[in-house]
């Protein structure tokens, strides 16, 4: 295993602190599922933008929210440490400099009034995971590879993996409903499918013996009272064959971009505006129930 500061010089397992992690160990820049999103959502240019090997990189800043998640995550797999600062809020000069430094260290930043909340909330989701492997599982696991169709570097850091199976669950936390169609709505909002098929991809590579048998599973929790789970969330295979198209087609423009060091943004060729189907039927309603707009000669 590396020690977490040295860089990776070869693909495989490792262990290592988040903030390690996220400056980028390979040698040279990595593509990772994050980064790979922005390509699909957005451009090569955004992607470049935010990525930490980027030359205009900056320190990523997490929300009050993403630090609970990242709290609740170290609570029940191990990892960073919680920085607990005594303030009501981060309002102060105080607890803004506590939270930087913390930050900076690699620790993860806590007001004193959240550690009942994170402390019930990791107790909850320690029993789910038990539960879901029945045994033994990796947690925080960084994964390097290289990628299969061009050899460039890639890299995940994983929540969670069975020790014994080619099982992969992602657990995230949120302040909004975990029912199940708004955690479906998440995941193709988000390209949360383009993440399951990066960690599909590194299992695959660093264990060839369960290609074409991974199973990737996301789990969500409420931040909020009853601090709720939602059921264990399996990719279909129509989810998993769109995010590994669009992880493919991310890492051929990551790639090329690397080769070139030409990073364009959004296309230039004109498109069409059509409105949406649903935009159609609301109108067409409106036109029929709305008595101001009934008779209106155009």
């Amino acid at each position: 295993m590396a020690d977490g500061m040295s860089p990776v010089l070869e693909p495989g397992w490792y262990e290592m602190p988040e903030h390690v992690y996220h400056k980028d160990p390979c040698p040279l820049p990595s593509l990772s599922a994050s980064c790979a999103k922005t390509i699909i959502e957005s451009s090569l240019s955004h992607a470049w933008l935010s990525h930490p090997r980027g030359p205009n990189s900056e320190p990523f800043k997490p929300s009050e929210t993403m630090e609970i998640g990242k709290a609740v995550h170290a609570a029940v797999f191990g990892g960073a440490k919680m920085h607990i600062i005594d303030a009501d809020s981060y309002r102060t000069k105080d607890a803004k400099e506590q939270r930087e430094a913390a930050t900076l260290k690699g620790d993860v930043p806590i007001l004193k009034k959240k550690v009942e909340v994170i402390e019930k909330m990791a107790a909850i989701a320690k029993q789910r995971f038990e539960g879901l492997y029945g045994g033994p599982y990796h947690a925080e696991r960084v994964a390097i590879w290289k990628c299969p169709r061009s050899g460039a570097w890639r890299r995940g850091m994983l929540d969670t993996s069975a020790k014994a199976a080619p099982i992969i669950v992602d657990y995230k936390t949120t302040g909004a409903s975990v029912s199940d169609d708004a955690c479906i709505k998440r995941i193709f909002d988000s390209g949360l499918h383009i993440q399951a098929a990066a960690y599909e991809e590194a299992m695959t590579q660093l264990n060839p013996k369960w290609a074409g048998r991974v199973r990737f599973l996301f789990q969500w929790q409420e931040q909020k009272e009853p601090f709720e789970l939602s059921r264990p969330i399996e990719m279909s295979e129509a989810g998993m064959t769109l995010g590994r198209e669009q992880w493919a087609i991310a890492g051929a423009l990551w790639d090329k971009a690397q080769e070139t060091q030409s990073f364009p943004g959004y296309g230039v060729t004109p498109t069409e505006a059509t409105p949406p189907p649903w935009h159609i039927t609301n109108w067409e309603i409106r036109m029929e129930t709305d008595e101001t707009l009934n008779g209106v000669n155009t």
